[in-house]
């Protein structure tokens, strides 16, 4: 057996799912997704150096930033998770011994689904106040009994769901369904 064989996540591509006047929906697995989780004791130094990486600082809670390569979310105390067009090296040379970094990209996986007929989508997905979720913000939240994370890059219009890679039969029949009873 080869110790040292490189598994591969098996989804790591765009595709468009649905595409119509109102609603476009795209598996955007083309980025590679990262645990970036702060040491305790350096955080002045960690926030300097993570800024000057990414030109933005770090997310707070329930907050994300992106620029053209990356989109990183706050997880929880101290941990972001990062979708980025970088790749480990880049980034365990920047944070060494300031972060522990793994490897999410065959762990999770991405859906962007934009147009005016997101809001409709969204209505019957989840349960919160869609008028009080504005640009950069993120929950944790469940969609057809898969917790996730739901950003909003414009709000009433551009939306990210990052779920876990088990459950990409169960998410996309589940959006895809809904967009088709949304166009009709």
């Amino acid at each position: 057996m080869n110790k040292n064989l490189l598994l591969k996540p098996n989804l790591y591509r765009s595709e468009v799912l649905t595409d119509n006047e109102n609603l476009k929906l795209t598996l955007d697995s083309s980025r590679n997704i990262f645990s970036l989780n702060e040491n305790e004791d350096e955080t002045n130094k960690f926030n300097r150096i993570f800024k000057k990486f990414f030109g933005f600082s770090v997310p707070e809670i329930a907050k994300f930033k992106l620029n053209d390569n990356s989109i990183a979310l706050w997880s929880r105390t101290k941990s972001y998770i990062i979708l980025t067009d970088l790749n480990l090296d880049d980034l365990t040379s920047t944070f060494h011994g300031l972060a522990s970094i793994t490897d999410q990209t065959g762990g999770w996986l991405s859906f962007k689904i934009s147009g005016k007929g997101s809001i409709h989508l969204f209505e019957k997905l989840i349960t919160i106040n869609l008028e009080n979720f504005n640009e950069g913000n993120v929950i944790r939240t469940s969609i057809s009994k898969i917790n996730c994370f739901l950003l909003c890059k414009n709000k009433y219009n551009t939306y990210y769901i990052i779920c876990p890679i088990s459950y990409y039969k169960s998410m996309t029949d589940r959006l895809t369904n809904l967009c088709r009873l949304i166009e009709n």
